[in-house]
């Protein structure tokens, strides 16, 4: 049962919308400063607010000479006139930047932003077995689990998640963004004691596009009613997820000193949807600082945050708080401390049968034949035999390093005994290090290895390995291969690929390649995901704010056909965070440069 929509109202007047007038009038001026001559229609849609609710503001500013008009449509009003900064606009202006910068949509005062934050909470009984079932779909799990974990998601409170590592924790909670909720609205800012709080990131915060028009194409600003109030945004519900980088620091308002304006931490962030603590226990912060500093938030649903200044703001903590950790859970704090963790699980390795599903799974996924038998002896000889414990990773790690090693040394495209025992020991650390290493063929040391071929390729893998050789990072060749994937069939095209080898077997070898692809750029680690894309923003005409402002295009177009939607999730993740550390500079600097300006 979805929770019902709660639409913010749109303000008829400027007293409706809770603000000083003086707030609204250095966001005008603001808005005009930095982005030059406007319509007033165009003034309404950026400060999200009617042109009525904004016009004697404007006509003030007209009369005092810090706004003149440069051109009328002839429409009676300023809304159709081009409004632009006088010297002694701008001269206010800069007055005002010394304040703060920030030149959104006018702000939501705290009181009504925690208001809707409320009514937006997901109402009892909310979620069904079968809803959690739906959202786990494709994933080995048995009842037990779903009705251990139903409850907790259900009230929405706080839980503990913990086990060995390998056993699927993240990618667990990761699955729970495919949940059937109702969409919730976000702030672009609140205000909070003439202090402006930016709350909506592209990266958490995703656009739901229902046909609403926020582009106010035309008359709606003479409308008596709009969809909502322009200051929100209409989103699906944020999932987020800190790991081992997490500070006491990101827990609070950040202040910059720049554009003098905050940014709101994670849980503000968070609020209506999913925040996840992965690897608790490995943060900067210690699990006691952490829990001590939520301690009263998960228990009065409220938070308070600090300003520069001394003064707090008190905000709603309606999220639900997932810690996942591969510690023993008495080693992150005493029984005081767990017991505000509402709900606990611990998930358990494996059991044979789910294992040999995940492992049949992963084969199906991968288009890998896998012979009868060969699983059994595996098992046998890996498993049974040496009491080594299932997890949930092995099935995916063991068949990706056999996929490498048949890619490495062209073997044809088959499992045998032989390579399911050489990924395996390449998986896991030997246990006799100091056995005798067995035989093995010596290089020759007189003779150089083969020269390779010249002339053209000999065949579409190799045309196409030599094009993604060219492109120098991992990300510019899974941005290449995705170039060349429909994006509404999903079919694989290039002209000349089909030229030289036909269409069926440049699309497949170009699926073939983007999954690869996508697999290698997904198992790099965070810091080198973050190189790799630094070095493709530099080489390219892109830039990291670019690839923000437009990361559900770049998503689609990045994974491959018929690719999961826990990739998806697990892209989105990964390319948000490596978004947001670069940056996060290149937007100070743009705002250095526009004041100077």
């Amino acid at each position: 049962m979805l929770s019902p929509i709660v639409t913010p109202r749109e303000p008829e007047s400027l007293e409706e919308t809770g603000l000083a007038a003086s707030i609204v009038e250095q966001t005008i001026l603001r808005i005009l400063y930095f982005r030059g001559e406007l319509y007033g229609r165009d003034l309404s849609h950026a400060i999200g607010l009617r042109f009525s609710v904004i016009e004697g503001i404007v006509e003030s500013l007209k009369l005092s000479h810090h706004i003149h008009v440069k051109r009328s449509m002839g429409m009676g009003s300023s809304v159709g006139s081009a409004l632009a900064l006088t010297e002694s606009g701008r001269g206010l202006a800069r007055q005002y930047l010394e304040s703060n910068q920030y030149s959104g949509a006018a702000p939501v005062p705290a009181g009504p932003y925690a208001d809707i934050v409320r009514r937006q909470r997901q109402q009892d009984g909310w979620l069904t077995k079968e809803g959690l079932a739906r959202a786990f779909r494709g994933m080995v799990l048995t009842e037990s689990i779903l009705s251990q974990m139903g409850p907790a998601i259900s009230a929405g409170k706080s839980l503990l998640l913990y086990g060995k590592p390998g056993d699927g924790k993240t990618y667990l909670i990761e699955q729970l963004v495919n949940l059937d909720t109702a969409p919730i609205y976000v702030p672009y800012a609140i205000e909070c004691q003439g202090n402006i709080i930016q709350v909506y990131d592209p990266i958490y915060h995703h656009r739901v596009d229902d046909g609403e028009d926020d582009s106010d194409g035309g008359t709606s600003i003479f409308a008596n009613e709009s969809g909502h109030d322009r200051r929100w945004v209409k989103c699906q519900r944020p999932f987020i997820v800190s790991g081992g980088e997490l500070s006491m620091e990101m827990l609070d308002l950040r202040y910059n000193a720049t554009s003098k304006v905050y940014e709101a931490p994670f849980q503000l962030k968070a609020n209506n949807g999913i925040y996840l603590i992965d690897d608790f226990g490995r943060q900067r912060a210690t699990p006691a600082e952490v829990l001590n500093r939520w301690i009263v938030p998960m228990e009065r649903r409220q938070d308070y945050l600090s300003f520069l200044t001394g003064g707090k703001m008190s905000v709603p903590f309606e999220i639900f708080l997932v810690f996942s950790t591969n510690l023993n859970p008495a080693a992150l704090g005493d029984e005081a401390f767990l017991r505000r963790i509402q709900y606990k699980m611990l998930l358990r390795g494996p059991s044979e049968r789910e294992f040999i599903r995940i492992f049949e799974d992963f084969c199906a996924q991968r288009q890998l034949p896998l012979p009868a038998g060969m699983l059994e002896r595996f098992l046998e000889k890996r498993y049974r035999t040496t009491g080594k414990l299932f997890r949930r990773c092995h099935p995916r790690d063991v068949l990706s390093h056999a996929l490498n090693l048949m890619h490495f040394e062209k073997l044809p495209f088959a499992l045998t005994d032989e390579i399911l025992d050489r990924a395996f020991n390449s998986c896991f650390l030997e246990e006799n290090a100091e056995e005798k290493a067995p035989d093995s063929a010596l290089l020759p040391l007189d003779s150089a290895p083969p020269a390779p071929a010249e002339g053209p390729s000999s065949g579409c893998p190799d045309y196409w390995a030599d094009i993604l050789a060219e492109h120098g990072t991992s990300f510019g060749a899974l941005a290449l291969l995705g170039a060349a994937k429909d994006a509404t069939s999903g079919q694989y095209r290039h002209e000349e690929s089909e030229r030289q080898f036909g269409a069926d077997e440049t699309a497949r070898v170009l699926a073939k390649l983007h999954r690869r692809q996508f697999e290698e750029w997904r198992t790099l680690g965070r810091d080198h995901q973050i190189r790799d894309l630094k070095r493709y923003t530099e080489r390219s005409s892109l830039t990291p704010e670019m690839l923000k402002d437009r990361l559900d295009d770049w998503v689609g177009t990045l994974m491959p056909s018929g690719a999961e939607s826990a990739d998806r999730s697990l892209l989105v993740h990964d390319l948000a965070m490596a978004l947001e550390r670069l940056s996060h500079s290149q937007g100070e600097d743009a705002v250095d440069s526009a004041y100077s300006n």
